[in-house]
């Protein structure tokens, strides 16, 4: 008894750490990233104005939206002496990842069963615990708005089922991954094999697949039910190409970019490569070399599929196979006191290395972003319906102008369309070009000085910049001649 409420005290440990490592980055002055903001936009939307169908261009399920969005109504919705609800943006931002920051720590406890139940006793567990709170994957997109993290505990709770043998709540939780992403594809073999490796009835397999099939036909049924184009069409139209396989002379260029994001699953690259050799020379002598060689395969394979399919490179997409090296090394390691004192402590340095560095080694750095919300702060003290060029910000500069803002947005793909429209508008009001610094902003601005527009740099910040547009009329023109 003693021994057992001991365990337990180090695993509250565990998760008290993970909450010291993961919290205070929820509260970080940083600006959403542009597929942050589009998902943000959405839930905003209904946490604010109650569109729970989420209408728009929408190609992901909803739960990790809808999660987001409910943490917003009880967060950050705030309502005035009129009765309408507003969410300020960065409340919003905080909000929005407050249940994936949440969802971080449940996956370090998750995977800390998961551990236990896989024959890594209670020692391998609190590594387990350990290197998954310090996995950059888990501390980089546990502090963000994307959609990955929601995927990953319901694929673990689901496999944490499975092995308990509860198929039925097995079946309905990876259908509850399914609401979150469809690559929770990637862990229905794995929750397949469990009745067989288990030799559980045939009743099993039944009760597995047909809840499952009951939650996912749930999605379609809510798919449906949406006056919208189906979100399967358009992830389709915009993940997709006509190939469905990557042409075999980019499959080398596709590993090495795969293994390059992988590098980051257990630490710093340098870390995770030291990590995963441990378990590479010393995996004949495991007693759990079945096992260790079981999760392997399924990392190899999860990056040979992605390398072979024509999937987009986003280094998110790896968050799956970080559980399988971190049971990989746990289950190692778990007899060996010394080795797990030193991957306690390599784990630990590369969570303080990861955090010190400030921005995300997998995605675009947010110091990118900084300042998008004065430029929208610019934009909002300008008139009523004015007339704003928006060639490139998109859902990012929209979602800072706030839900209810109440400028004329408007987006063209080319120079000349926009400048052709800009034209065509038949209002003397001031209009403005927004763009980022980096942009080739140059042939845009040309293209509507052409058109008779006087161009005029009406606001400026490290990373973006806003011009005001007015139109000239025959007068003016020959008047500047």
């Amino acid at each position: 008894m003693a021994e057992r409420l001991a365990g337990l005290s180090a695993g509250a440990l565990v998760l008290l750490f993970a909450c010291l490592l993961h919290f205070p980055a929820l509260a970080l002055d940083q600006r959403l990233l542009p597929d942050e903001a589009f998902f943000m936009t959405f839930a905003r939307r209904a946490a604010v104005q109650g569109e729970w169908l989420l209408p728009g261009a929408l190609d992901k399920p909803p739960l990790s939206i809808y999660l987001s969005a409910i943490s917003m109504s009880f967060a950050g919705n705030t309502r005035d002496a009129d009765g309408v609800l507003h969410l300020d943006a960065h409340i919003g931002e905080f909000a929005g990842k407050l249940p994936n920051g949440l969802g971080a720590v449940l996956a370090v406890a998750l995977m800390m069963r998961l551990c236990a139940q896989v024959g890594g006793g209670d020692r391998g567990a609190l590594l387990a615990g350990l290197l998954a709170a310090c996995s950059p994957y888990l501390l980089m997109y546990g502090a963000s708005a994307f959609t990955d993290m929601s995927l990953l505990c319901f694929a673990l709770a689901a496999l944490s089922c499975g092995l308990a043998r509860r198929w039925a709540w097995a079946g309905t939780l990876l259908g509850l991954a399914f609401w979150c992403k469809p690559q929770a594809f990637f862990v229905l073999p794995l929750l397949l094999m469990l009745p067989r490796l288990q030799r559980a009835p045939r009743p099993a397999w039944l009760r597995l697949l047909l809840t499952m099939l009951l939650v996912c036909g749930s999605l379609l049924l809510w798919d449906a039910a949406r006056p919208e184009t189906s979100i399967f069409q358009l992830a389709a139209a915009n993940n997709l190409t006509a190939e469905l396989f990557a042409h075999p002379a980019i499959w080398w260029s596709r590993l090495l970019a795969w293994l390059a994001a992988a590098g980051w699953l257990l630490g710093p690259p340098l870390i995770s490569g030291s990590l995963i050799a441990v378990v590479a020379t010393n995996w004949r002598n495991e007693p759990n070399r079945r096992l260790v060689l079981a999760l392997f395969a399924i990392v190899a394979a999860t990056i040979a599929g992605h390398t072979i399919l024509n999937l987009n490179l986003y280094a998110r997409y790896l968050l799956l196979i970080m559980p399988p090296l971190v049971l990989m090394v746990a289950c190692s390691a778990a007899g060996r006191c010394r080795l797990r004192i030193l991957i306690a402590i390599l784990a630990a340095l590369g969570a303080l290395w990861t955090l010190q560095q400030g921005n995300n080694p997998l995605e675009e750095p947010r110091s990118q972003h900084a300042g998008i919300d004065a430029l929208a702060e610019y934009l909002n003290r300008k008139p009523v319906a004015t007339v704003v060029y928006d060639p490139w910000l998109g859902w990012q500069l929209g979602y800072y102008l706030g839900v209810w803002h109440d400028k004329r947005r408007v987006h063209h793909p080319t120079a000349q369309a926009l400048a052709a429209h800009a034209a065509a508008l038949g209002e003397r009001g001031f209009r403005y070009f927004v763009a980022p610094v980096e942009k080739p902003y140059e042939t845009w601005l040309a293209a509507l000085q052409a058109l008779g527009f006087a161009v005029e740099l009406d606001f400026q910040s490290e990373r973006y910049l806003a011009w005001r547009l007015t139109p000239l009329g025959p007068s003016d023109e020959s008047g500047a001649g």
